[in-house]
């Protein structure tokens, strides 16, 4: 199924070189440490879209808030058609290492890489919606590209904390990609929770964000109004 084709911004373009090291669960280990923000991102592999409805967006939504949610605190989201972005707070669980349930069997067992709790909640994430895609579009091979990058944002040094950055980026990507005129006219990202037009129960750990990010001090509707300079875009990108 075709879908038009999304704008994307040329720091996006930088970020997104063709990964050739096959990894069946889409990405290695990530090893978050707790208290720190990251930025986590993917898209869809040679382009593709991820997205073909509203369908699929809700239906991606429910599987972050059953493996993703409880593995990490979530400051910000948006799912665009052919990618996606998430800030997100590690917690002690994120970086615990995941216990695999050994069954016995006569089958040699084949050694795999450890995993941290947060790694195989997104691994279940993408796996998941991706079968999900693949049966009712009658479509084969990766939906996503192989390897879900993160760039950590916070730092000691307020100078250094690209966090906000980062934040108002996530939120603004549908207007920048000329998707919507308005952030709030975006029904798949995290704005909508912040700006209290959300009905449903959010994601977003808000309190927490409020007090990592200083929202208290900083007007939605300003922030959506500015413009990330590309020498900060780059620190969010790995």
């Amino acid at each position: 199924m075709q879908g038009k084709h999304v704008p994307d911004s040329p720091i996006f373009e930088m970020t997104f070189g063709v990964t050739l090291t096959f990894c069946n669960q889409y990405f290695t280990s990530m090893k978050l440490k707790s208290g720190e923000i990251y930025h986590v991102y993917n898209r869809g592999n040679n382009r593709q879209r991820l997205f073909y409805d509203k369908e699929n967006y809700y239906y991606f939504l429910a599987k972050v808030k059953q493996y993703l949610a409880p593995n990490c605190d979530i400051l910000a989201y948006c799912l665009m058609p052919n990618h996606f972005h998430f800030l997100i707070h590690a917690s002690k669980k994120s970086g615990r290492l995941y216990r695999r349930t050994h069954v016995l069997t006569n089958k040699p067992v084949i050694p795999r890489p450890k995993m941290t709790m947060f790694s195989k909640g997104l691994q279940l994430l993408l796996s998941s919606y991706a079968k999900a895609i693949n049966r009712k579009y009658t479509r084969s091979g990766s939906l996503f590209r192989q390897n879900t990058k993160w760039k950590k944002t916070s730092d000691e040094l307020y100078s250094f904390d690209y966090s906000l950055s980062c934040f108002t980026y996530i939120h603004n990507n549908p207007v920048t990609a000329g998707l919507v005129s308005s952030p709030e006219d975006w029904e798949f990202s995290s704005y909508r929770e912040y700006a209290g037009l959300s009905s449903g129960e959010p994601i977003c750990n808000l309190k927490l964000s409020k007090q990592l990010l200083s929202l208290e001090r900083n007007d939605m509707f300003n922030l959506s109004k500015i413009e990330i300079p590309t020498e900060i875009l780059k620190k969010i990108f790995k």
